[in-house]
């Protein structure tokens, strides 16, 4: 039995094998004809310089025949000559060496520097030497002599390049084959003729005004490709990414966007860079980045995904760090002060306030709402005799020179955000300015004294003391009140026995006489707002 039940199970066994083993062949030769399908791997856009595309051969297939209008004849050219009447002549004449033609009937006549659009008219005054009349011309450019022009810098092929005269830059510069995308400038190409720089074209001109230099390219000029200046990387939601190569060291996104145009739903920008050798990353609104200077290497990314969620804070005075800072939206000031570093040995950190654009939006509305009544109540002013009518004109010419000056004053938009010494922790808006001041020991004063001046701080010494070391007051000043701008942006009217504190800054104010004056309440109300909102000492 037990020899029957192997022999049973060694035919099942081999079975198995066989089938197995034929199995395993199949896979292996399926393996061998059976082709893998490769992995895609995404690739990142490549962002290429604007103006990239200029040189992909198109200049190359359509180029001048050296005979237009304004071609400048040149040793070398061929001219055809045709007189008919009291002289025939019909013959191809080469300019020479020296810039002439030799006519036998009328002798040599000097061609070179001549204009083609002026080439018959010279040959008729020429030949009019010898034959005064009953004859006329025909002249025609036959051929222009080909140059050739060195092309170098920052080009993928350099080398001495023939061509026409009449040949645009970027003929020869497709014929090197074109600008070094990585390296070349397409701002700044220069024209060199025996050693001295002749012309320097911007194709940025060419690509965006259709403008571009009609220089006539003499024998052994060299185009000269300069190396790429600063450049800024633009992406996101505009109407092409690209390399963007500044004009100068900085540009505003306002010039940006002049070049590339952003996308219509694009409501905000980042940027990404670099600060005082810090790495920055700012969110701000599109509005605020026309006018943002940027810098080069900076990467700006145009989104349309709504208010932005970080702020942008400018930091003023005495401090460590980068002067611009992007913060979360909601944060305060106390909190973001956190992070600034200071020296408290010289800044006057008692002293912080911050300065708000829309604070001085509101004092400059201030300003011209009292200016508005000024100028009116100049204007309305009633006169009871012939006489009063010319002081009121003369007063109402006078108000219209002082407003016109006053529009011209912007408001600092100071908020103070200490109370009795203490920093109070005030929601930041996007734009506010964080002053940090300098400690100081001067005083300065402005205003109706005898000089502008600054002393340094004398402890106990009221504003009456500080106004006499500055030659004491004008004739036209008020002597009994002062205005005192404090370092913490708190301001005080007062008397002139008020003690001054370090780094205060007394204005002493204009004294206008109400009874020749019927809008004297008017005029001090600009004059005290000026003093008060911008630190001017404004006056008439």
């Amino acid at each position: 039995m037990r020899d029957l039940g192997q022999m049973k199970r060694r035919p099942f066994t081999l079975l198995t094998r066989v089938l197995l083993l034929g199995l395993a062949l199949s896979l292996h030769a399926a393996e061998a004809v059976v082709p893998v399908s490769p992995v895609a791997v995404q690739q990142k856009e490549v962002i290429e310089p604007f103006g990239a595309k200029l040189f992909n051969g198109n200049f190359l297939k359509t180029r001048g025949d050296g005979l237009n209008p304004n071609y400048i004849l040149a040793p070398g050219d061929k001219v055809a000559v045709a007189v008919w009447g009291a002289v025939t002549i019909k013959d191809i004449y080469t300019i020479d060496s020296q810039g002439n033609v030799f006519m036998p009937e009328v002798g040599p006549l000097k061609l070179e520097g001549v204009k083609n659009a002026d080439l018959t008219n010279t040959v008729r005054a020429h030949i009019k030497k010898v034959y005064t009349s009953n004859f006329d011309v025909y002249t025609n450019l036959a051929t222009a002599q080909p140059v050739a022009v060195y092309v170098t810098g920052m080009v993928n092929n350099p080398g001495r390049y023939a061509g026409l005269p009449s040949d645009s830059i970027l003929y020869f510069l497709d014929l090197a084959g074109g600008i070094d995308p990585k390296l070349g400038s397409y701002r700044t190409i220069e024209i060199i003729r025996s050693g001295k720089t002749i012309s320097t074209t911007d194709l940025y001109d060419f690509l965006l005004k259709g403008k571009i230099a009609s220089l006539q390219l003499q024998e052994d000029d060299t185009i000269l490709v300069k190396q790429r200046g600063a450049v800024i990387q633009l992406e996101g939601n505009v109407a092409r990414s690209a390399l963007i190569e500044m004009k100068s060291v900085s540009s505003s996104g306002d010039e940006i966007l002049k070049i590339i145009p952003k996308a219509a739903e694009a409501t905000e920008v980042t940027i990404i860079g670099m600060r005082n050798g810090l790495p920055i990353k700012q969110t701000m609104s599109l509005m605020a980045f026309l006018g943002y200077p940027l810098r080069n290497g900076d990467t700006v990314t145009l989104r349309d995904d709504g208010r932005a969620n970080t702020i942008l804070i400018n930091i003023q005075g005495e401090f460590n760090g980068p002067a611009t800072m992007s913060v979360k939206r909601g944060s305060h000031l106390v909190d973001v002060l956190n992070h600034i570093p200071v020296d408290p040995g010289l800044a006057n950190t008692e002293a912080i306030h911050i300065r708000r654009v829309s604070v001085a939006v509101a004092q400059k509305d201030a300003i011209n709402d009292s200016l508005f009544r000024l100028e009116r109540s100049s204007m309305l002013a009633l006169s009871g005799s012939a006489g009063e009518v010319g002081i009121r004109v003369q007063e109402a010419d006078l108000m219209a020179r002082f407003a016109e000056r006053a529009r011209l004053i912007d408001p600092l938009g100071r908020v103070v955000t200490s109370q009795d010494g203490v920093q109070q922790n005030i929601l930041l808006e996007s734009g506010d300015t964080i002053v940090i001041p300098i400690k100081t020991q001067i005083v300065r004063m402005a205003g109706e004294v005898m000089m502008m001046h600054a002393v340094t701080y004398r402890a106990g010494w009221t504003a009456e003391q500080y106004i006499e070391k500055a030659g004491g007051y004008s004739n036209r000043a008020d002597t009994e009140k002062v205005i005192i701008h404090h370092p913490n942006a708190e301001v005080e009217i007062t008397d002139t026995l008020a003690v001054i504190k370090p780094g205060d800054e007394i204005i002493v104010p204009p004294k206008i006489d109400s009874k020749t004056r019927q809008f004297a309440l008017d005029m001090m109300d600009v004059i005290y707002k000026i003093a008060i909102s911008a630190k001017v000492a404004f006056t008439l």
